[in-house]
């Protein structure tokens, strides 16, 4: 099983990286979270059109956009969901964003899904859901302060949670004809299209040419990100991945604590210890929810 899931893991460690990457181009180099998204999420997008495009049938690697409404809408969604947890990062860190919103995703992805099925939740799944929701509570309240306050941005990691699971909604609409790689590569380079539309429609900041150099790099982690997580899905299947893929949420913890001793600046909760019980606790109610899913 380990040869089959490193990938997934891996899949992890790239997304909590990407988040710290982000605090760090925000904080440090000052650079606007629309400017990091517009610029790097269509470039990743095209190089894995152009993956596709390479490694399946040229007649059939965008077939995928002859679904245009499912895959805009869904692309529209992802958009939001891509500027909010930018955003989200900017204002209250890497690790407290991931932590907020990793549980939420997949409660609002099951909610959605189950609505559109008209099924039941489980017990289990129950469970699940109250367990990860203690989580989110227990992130919120590892700020530090005495009583429970929301800020803008786990306002905003909320908000990019609920736009992540609704755009994944529409996204899976599109598994059943198309391949994990069409649809990935496609929804990100629309998703990337409107966030650059929207960024040039507003007012549109000048980038000095080192800023496009770091963007062109930064643009190589969504990719990563996105390809091993295509590449896990077609190994051990979509609950198993999510599972995994769910220990980001630590792992940002972890990775952020390691730059602390480091001497690098980042922005971490003021009570790490809760943070940290948080993080399990949302990591254990994915798990709860993807188990007890994947046996009916």
């Amino acid at each position: 099983m380990i040869r089959l899931s490193w990938v997934v893991f891996l899949h992890a460690a790239l997304l909590s990286i990407e988040s710290i990457v982000i605090e760090m181009l925000t904080a440090q180099l000052q650079l606007e979270p629309l400017v990091i998204a517009a610029n790097s999420i269509p470039v990743a997008g095209a190089a894995l059109l152009l993956i596709t495009l390479g490694s399946e049938k040229k007649k059939q690697a965008f077939a995928v956009f002859r679904q245009w409404k499912y895959l805009l809408s869904g692309s529209v969604l992802l958009a939001i969901g891509v500027f909010a947890w930018y955003d989200s990062v900017r204002n209250v860190g890497a690790s407290k964003e991931g932590l907020l919103a990793g549980p939420l995703e997949t409660i609002v992805i099951l909610f959605l899904a189950r609505v559109a099925l008209q099924e039941k939740l489980n017990r289990a799944q129950l469970a699940g859901v109250m367990i990860a929701l203690g989580g989110f509570f227990a992130a919120v309240m590892s700020a530090g302060n005495a009583q429970l306050l929301i800020t803008w941005g786990d306002i905003e990691a909320v908000l990019s949670a609920v736009a992540f699971g609704s755009g994944i909604i529409f996204i899976t609409k599109l598994a059943k004809t198309y391949s994990a790689l069409q649809i990935t590569g496609s929804s990100l380079f629309t998703s990337g299209i409107v966030l650059a539309v929207v960024l040039w429609a507003t007012s549109a900041p000048a980038i000095r040419p080192p800023d496009w150099t770091v963007l062109t790099l930064f643009s190589l982690l969504p990719l990563s990100a996105a390809l091993t997580y295509v590449i896990g899905l077609s190994r051990i299947g979509a609950s198993l991945t999510s599972t995994i893929a769910s220990f980001s949420i630590l792992l940002t913890v972890v990775f952020q604590l390691a730059l602390l001793a480091l001497d690098v600046q980042v922005i971490l909760p003021a009570n790490i210890p809760l943070a940290v019980a948080g993080g399990a606790l949302g990591v254990f109610g994915i798990y709860l929810i993807h188990t007890t899913n994947n046996r009916h």
